[in-house]
């Protein structure tokens, strides 16, 4: 399964892009977990994202309002999808105002009932699928 956090706004070149990559880098070696890419991508307007007509995509929004998952919950998602044969997982991150009220048609998650910053979002978001592929692959980085 390839993953994407799709982002719209700047990615400013900062501390957080770089431990991101760390991240990154660490899933990629992580060959038992089922992820076998993971990319950060900017893109210019969620609503003019074209998603290619795959059938075995799923989607994601990042969203305050969005369901709780706990790290464990996150992993059964994931560990669900890749058995269900699913090939892209997309995770969309928004500007501060948010997307559009009428999306129904895509799972909204939160990472926390707090607010944080765009950059500092995809840090605990790369953090959190790296955790999350730690446990698909038996690594012991996650503490039970």
């Amino acid at each position: 399964m390839k993953i994407n956090i799709l982002c719209e706004g700047r990615l400013n070149k900062s501390i957080e892009n770089e431990i991101c990559n760390v991240y990154l880098k660490r899933i990629s070696t992580l060959k038992k977990s089922g992820i076998l890419k993971i990319e950060i991508k900017k893109i210019s307007n969620f609503t003019n994202y074209k998603i290619k007509g795959n059938t075995n995509i799923k989607n994601f929004i990042l969203d305050e309002k969005g369901s709780n998952l706990s790290t464990l919950d996150l992993t059964k998602k994931i560990k669900f999808l890749n058995n269900d044969r699913i090939e892209l997982v997309n995770f969309f991150l928004g500007k501060p105002e948010g997307f559009a009220k009428n999306i129904t048609k895509f799972d909204k998650i939160s990472l926390s009932k707090m607010t944080f910053s765009h950059s500092l979002a995809r840090v605990i978001l790369c953090e959190q699928i790296y955790r999350c592929a730690t446990i698909l692959s038996n690594h012991p980085y996650h503490k039970y």
